[in-house]
């Protein structure tokens, strides 16, 4: 059975470092837990370069926050935070198995941003779609792959179904054959 869950709110923001200082006194008062596992992150995806970093909830199902900026000089996203200000980008959906997910969206006529799934370049395991800010009222909602947080990096959920082989993988390695002796 698929299983979807809310993972992160995620902000545009014109200076990362300048944010994560912010967000790091915020939720040190807030929820101290979000600060003890920061994940950051790098790519480029359709042709824009961006960086993020994510302070990861403690509880593994609990909502997390992004903040994620421009990583280049110029593009698109500069003339956005240019004309709009910071703001919210997207509310992030997680999925254990992506390419479901997506079709029930289709299924159902909920409109999708993109006709071909995308994913940063530093991540190919990772897809993501959108259901564009219209249909939600302001906001993206992001479709993603569901990962997990190891350390700061995102490392693919052994039990999606498009990484069938990392499950047996971890199986395999963690785990003794009934009736094995060490």
């Amino acid at each position: 059975m698929t299983h979807v869950y809310i993972d992160h709110i995620s902000m545009c923001v014109n200076n990362l470092d300048t944010a994560i200082a912010d967000w790091k006194d915020i939720l040190g008062v807030l929820t101290p837990g979000h600060n003890e596992q920061i994940t950051y992150g790098e790519g480029t995806s359709d042709g824009t370069h961006m960086v993020w970093a994510t302070f990861q909830n403690p509880d593994p199902t609990g909502v997390s926050i992004q903040l994620w900026a421009p990583g280049s000089e110029n593009s698109w996203v500069h003339k956005v935070l240019a004309k709009r200000g910071e703001f919210v980008h997207h509310i992030a959906f997680l999925s254990s198995n992506f390419g479901h997910t997506v079709e029930q969206c289709r299924a159902a006529d909920l409109p999708l941003l993109l006709d071909e799934d995308s994913h940063p370049d530093t991540m190919p395991w990772l897809q993501w779609n959108f259901i564009p800010e219209d249909k939600a009222h302001g906001v993206l909602i992001e479709l993603a792959t569901r990962y997990q947080a190891a350390g700061d990096r995102w490392l693919p959920h052994p039990g999606n179904a498009e990484q069938p082989d990392l499950l047996k993988e971890m199986q395999d390695r963690f785990y003794l054959p009934t009736g094995a002796q060490k």
